[in-house]
């Protein structure tokens, strides 16, 4: 059976987009989204280091606020956590996690929890394989056990809205079904890494790499049953390059998810993918053209809009579910500062 995208029926869009220099001082840009090509940037003080991960989600109050995570070799730094005015910029507060060095983090998600709680769970991966969860918040932290926890990077996490939360390191799958407290293991599929996951339409996506492999891959499942998983799609896009700058995400696939449609980037040049999901179905699979040039390194959607950021600062987007880009905005900066991670004022998943 093939699946095709088409347009959710009317609901809200995001009310914010907000954008976060991977160079220079790290600063943070917003636009509503009723004018989006008309930005205002700003230094997050006193956390002003360049961007690697960013999520919206929670505060204690059930406000809504956003995380990012930053390449600061400062204290506190590793985390740079908002107020729940984006157009703020001095109310951002800093954040080290416990346990060991500070470390960099490629991985930050928000969802909600099995209780419909008031703040939901946050989630972070570091760098050297450890995970924290807050359900206070984002006010404070603690360590994650991981099982036969290798000490490689954790890349990418994201939740179900509903309690449960996937994510990978190497090439095991790491599951929670209790909001988070714990995970089990799971080899479902021979990877190298996995570098990315998304849910949507009650299904999951990761997508990883193989050995030997120049191409990224992907396969999805139910959220009913993770141990079914769909047949190896090869995307057909390079897998992501590790980078000589340690502020860049290490190896990390970007992926979007709205209403059963997927779009993934990959760190290369105009490395874009588009497959649609249900279970463990893929189809629809393709590759845009998107010719401009840049590295592209992050990518977000409202399920309206899907925009994407990279070098050089241009922004492109999508109102077709990925299938054509348009630059939108060219070097909002105006001095070529590359942008590394977007993100929408929306609640994943959608």
């Amino acid at each position: 059976m093939t699946y095709k995208f088409t347009l959710p029926a009317p609901r809200p869009t995001a009310d914010y987009w907000v954008i976060g220099e991977a160079s220079g001082t790290g600063d943070i840009g917003y636009a509503a989204n009723s004018n989006r090509t008309s930005w205002t940037f700003y230094d997050k003080s006193p956390n002003d280091s360049s961007a690697i991960d960013g999520a919206y989600g929670k505060d204690g109050n059930g406000n809504g606020i956003y995380v990012f995570s930053q390449s600061s070799s400062e204290t506190p730094g590793e985390l740079a956590i908002s107020s729940d005015d984006i157009t703020d910029g001095v109310r951002w507060t800093g954040l080290n996690l416990v346990g060991g060095s500070q470390q960099f983090c490629d991985a930050v998600t928000w969802s909600n929890d099995s209780t419909n709680s008031t703040s939901g769970v946050w989630m972070v991966g570091r760098r050297n394989g450890h995970v924290y969860r807050s359900t206070d918040g984002a006010s404070s932290f603690s360590e994650i056990t991981l099982p036969n926890d290798s000490g490689d990077p954790i890349l990418s996490i994201a939740g179900n809205g509903s309690g449960k939360f996937v994510t990978g390191q190497e090439g095991r799958l790491l599951i929670s079904t209790d909001d988070g407290a714990s995970f089990s293991s799971s080899t479902p599929f021979t990877a190298e890494q996995i570098n990315g996951v998304a849910y949507t339409g009650a299904t999951w996506i990761v997508t990883y790499t193989k050995t030997g492999e120049t191409n990224l891959f992907a396969r999805s499942a139910a959220d009913s049953d993770l141990t079914t998983w769909s047949a190896e799609r090869n995307l057909g896009i390079q897998k992501p390059a590790n980078k000589d700058n340690v502020n860049t995400p290490d190896k990390r696939a970007s992926i979007a998810a709205a209403n059963g449609r997927v779009v993934i980037v990959s760190n290369k040049i105009e490395a874009i993918a588009t497959l649609d999901i249900s279970g463990a179905t893929t189809s629809n699979l393709s590759n845009p053209t998107f010719s401009p040039g840049i590295e592209i390194r992050d990518i977000a959607t409202d399920g309206f809009t899907w925009m994407i950021v990279g070098e050089g600062g241009d922004i492109y987007e999508s109102s077709n579910g990925g299938e054509t880009f348009a630059r939108t905005v060219d070097n909002v900066r105006g001095t070529s500062r590359d942008l590394q991670v977007v993100v929408a004022s929306k609640h994943l998943p959608l």
